[in-house]
């Protein structure tokens, strides 16, 4: 079968390679998956470094066709991790800024509304 040798020479020592003829194109090929997978940016379901500020009345979700978010703010479903949502229901108007979770824009999921994570809340 046929085979490449490579060498190369470091300081006063001699490495030899050898490399099978598929060999490297499966190195290419796993070179090419693991850039791949490191370069995937935002995982589904994480905030993003996308944020807005809404503003009006918070509103606890109910039951969905889209089933996300734990509650609603205008056109927006939201959720927090730091913020007790429940306590701002009774407010007639807050302002939030919350950051577009990647996978739930635009209704890409069940023709919902973007979601939100939560990241600043004030009464108006």
């Amino acid at each position: 079968m046929f085979r490449q040798h490579f060498g190369m020479k470091i300081g006063n020592s001699r490495l030899e390679f050898i490399l099978h003829p598929m060999q490297p194109l499966k190195l290419f090929i796993f070179f090419a998956m693991l850039s791949l997978i490191g370069t995937s940016c935002e995982k589904f379901g994480e905030a993003s470094q996308n944020c807005i500020t809404v503003s009006g009345q918070i509103e606890k979700q109910e039951v969905t066709s889209y089933q996300y978010g734990t509650h609603t703010i205008g056109d927006y479903a939201i959720r927090s991790n730091v913020y007790d949502l429940d306590q701002f229901i009774l407010e007639p108007i807050v302002l939030i800024e919350g950051c577009r979770i990647n996978g739930y824009q635009n209704g890409a999921v069940e023709g919902g509304p973007d979601y939100l994570e939560v990241t600043s809340i004030a009464i108006q």
